[in-house]
């Protein structure tokens, strides 16, 4: 969590401890990872990007796969000088970019809100205080 240049050691233990104003910064954010809208943002994003990157990792291996069970059917020339294995090997390029503009035109939007959402409501909570009442 925080850098070892923001903490000084204790006089003769060489044990590091948090410098006040690293303290403050971690219950602040430990007070945001407990808050609902930020547990909500986790949610979002990992319901993008695990289904997201199971399907990339499936294409991107089917290719190997694919060309080692089935290499005369991947080895079928569709036009001049392009195979199967070719194309396939192409579009692994088309789908990684559509992937990424997926995520940016549709769920970065959602995503970059949540997140001034959670920092508006941080900005205007005492350094103390969580969606809960405080502690």
């Amino acid at each position: 969590m925080a850098d070892t240049t923001d903490r000084a050691s204790l006089a003769g233990s060489g044990e590091p401890f948090p410098a006040p104003q690293v303290l403050g910064k971690e219950q602040i954010l430990e007070n945001l990872e407990e808050s609902p809208e930020f547990k909500e943002l986790e949610r979002s994003k990992s319901r993008f990007i695990i289904p997201a990157t199971i399907f990339f990792m499936v294409y991107y291996f089917a290719l190997p796969v694919l060309v080692g069970f089935f290499p005369e059917t991947m080895d079928t020339r569709l036009f001049t000088g392009f195979s199967v294995a070719y194309l396939f090997a192409l579009s692994q390029f088309f789908m990684a970019w559509i992937l990424a503009f997926i995520y940016l035109l549709y769920f970065a939007p959602k995503i970059d809100l949540m997140v001034r959402n959670i920092v508006r409501m941080a900005s205007s909570r005492p350094a103390g205080t969580t969606g809960k009442g405080g502690r």
